[in-house]
């Protein structure tokens, strides 16, 4: 059963004024002066990182973003005196070399895989590499990566310069290719006997963007022995799904930048990974199926009263602490207070999560409340309706043979909010005091999987899927919302439930054939027949046009 034919991730890119970058980008720096605050100036150097990118991206020479990155980084790593001079001169250069539109891709190792940039400054000035290194960084997040190792390597006495490159082409086969001005820069770097140190997160799938990177390098002239390739994670070559991967990636060295997160968590109860199952579920209980790799990073503390959760660095994890913070005041989620360097404190509630045959009309009751909650809170100026659509389409046609009903507009919203996307019944947990709490609702609405700012019907459709709902079930609950939220989600709700089908069926076929672990495959498996038989029987309601 393949799985990687399929729409289960979204680009997560936007689009701003240049303008607005540089205020966002002035703001940001005006703060860190305030004293030796170590999340200012990590704020200010993710912000510098994306208007890099942005520059580079636009073909501008102007170096004054990669000095900003560059100063705001070996702030970050204590050299804070020696960069403080340069900054507002540098700030100002920056703003006024952005373009006037820019595109902002989010890095998602900082947004949500527990990356943080001193992991790579860590790992660069712990080896020799030898007198020289040259290091490139893979934008977007390459930017930053490379900043910091430049840094650390300088800071121990390596001398070290830097460039950033954006590989092109398909994800499974990228493709790198070095400007007149950077070819000019290798060339100089390898008569100088420099090493190369090619950085970034991952790799992913595929190992496409390392690999095009060195294999340019290598076509410049520069043997495969003096080339590093650093990222975040063990790397087994055999299972990199781009032609001859493992024979390409055995020709260069490979050094794995260890989490400053998991060294600073690591002595406490693991929960991510699928290890919550066994934690928090009721022994002997049905356990949900898990893609480990996909899950943030969390934890349990030792006194058993609070789980720290990685909710992202920079204005990602901001916003998703707000949520979490909104949904606590309000009284849908546990009580929650920042524990620095993107980790959330999550007051960890002793009851019972929930299943199924738990839908009784109080519940019912309890989710519209919820999910009236969200739609008037958590609103959002984005809409991923056409973007939803394609998803819809393409995963289906791929299943089935045939093209879903679903007109354009009909995933398209007036009002588009941050979904919750996780409506499943053991996300639900009824405290030992009666009351019943949503957790894991901040970020997966917000992710880089579908279904990204869309309407509330999304979580309605959740929930009448996950929860099994049909008939008198249903209709109670569905009213129960429209009395609650003033809002009658009936005639766009039908796509929407077909559209959320589609997605969680999809994302299980993939999930299925990524994992290795025979178990969590045969539960993705389960779940995705379970889904399937969802959309066959939407198709008996003519779901299906031309089959």
């Amino acid at each position: 059963m393949g799985g990687t034919n399929l729409l289960v991730f979204r680009d997560n890119v936007s689009h701003i004024t240049g303008r607005k970058l540089g205020e966002c980008l002035t703001d940001a720096v005006h703060k860190t002066a305030r004293g030796n605050d170590r999340e200012a100036t990590l704020n200010a150097l993710l912000l510098a990182g994306q208007a890099e990118c942005a520059t580079a991206d636009s073909g501008s020479a102007d170096d004054a973003a990669r000095s900003l990155t560059d100063a705001l980084a070996m702030s970050l790593v204590g050299q804070l005196e020696e960069a403080r001079a340069d900054l507002s001169d540098l700030l100002r250069k920056a703003a006024v070399g952005l373009p006037e539109l820019v595109r902002v891709s989010r890095s998602e190792g900082f947004a949500y895989y527990a990356l943080h940039p001193m992991d790579f400054a860590d790992a660069a000035g712990a080896k020799s590499h030898g007198s020289s290194v040259a290091v490139i960084g893979i934008r977007s997040i390459g930017t930053v990566l490379s900043a910091m190792a430049v840094t650390a390597l300088r800071k121990h006495g390596t001398a070290a310069e830097r460039i950033t490159v954006r590989p092109a082409g398909h994800p499974y086969d990228r493709s790198t290719q070095f400007t007149e001005s950077q070819a000019d820069w290798l060339e100089q770097e390898k008569q100088r006997g420099s090493s190369f140190l090619v950085v970034d997160e991952g790799p992913g799938l595929s190992g496409s963007s390392f690999l095009s990177v060195a294999e340019a390098l290598v076509r410049c002239g520069i043997n495969c022995d003096r080339i590093i390739l650093m990222g975040t994670r063990e790397v087994d070559p055999e299972r990199l799904c781009t032609a001859n991967a493992a024979r390409r990636w055995k020709q260069f060295r490979w050094l794995k930048a260890s989490s400053r997160i998991w060294q600073q968590y690591g002595g406490m109860t693991v929960l991510h990974g699928g290890a919550w199952r066994e934690t928090l579920l009721a022994p002997g209980s049905e356990w949900p199926p898990c893609w480990p790799e996909m899950e943030r990073v969390k934890f349990l503390a030792p006194d058993g009263r609070c789980v720290f959760k990685f909710d992202g660095l920079g204005d990602c994890g901001e916003r998703a602490r707000e949520r979490s913070n909104a949904m606590w005041k309000s009284g849908f989620g546990p009580k929650t207070e920042y524990a620095g360097d993107g980790m959330t404190a999550y007051a960890f509630v002793p009851g019972t999560p929930l299943h199924r045959p738990y839908a009784s009309a109080e519940m019912l009751d309890r989710i519209a409340e919820y999910c009236a909650f969200r739609a008037s809170e958590f609103r959002t100026d984005d809409d991923s309706g056409d973007l939803l659509e394609q998803m819809a389409q393409f995963n289906f046609l791929q299943e089935f043979g045939a093209e879903a009903n679903l007109a354009i507009e009909s995933l398209r919203t007036a009002s588009p909010i941050i979904a919750d996307g996780r409506m499943q019944p053991h996300e639900w947990i009824q405290g030992s005091d009666g009351r019943v709490l949503k957790v894991d609702a901040s970020t997966h609405g917000d992710d880089h999987f579908f279904p990204g700012p869309t309407d509330i019907a999304w979580d309605l459709a959740g929930t009448i899927v996950e929860w099994e709902l049909s008939g008198d079930a249903e209709t109670h609950f569905v009213e129960k919302y429209r009395e609650r939220a003033g809002d009658d989600p009936n005639p766009r709700l039908p796509q929407f439930v077909l559209a959320y089908s589609v997605f969680r069926m999809a994302y299980c076929k993939m999930a299925s054939a990524a994992t290795q672990d025979r178990a969590e495959k045969a539960r993705f498996d389960r779940a995705y027949r379970l889904y399937r038989n969802r959309i066959d029987t939407l198709c008996g309601a003519a779901a299906i046009s031309g089959s």
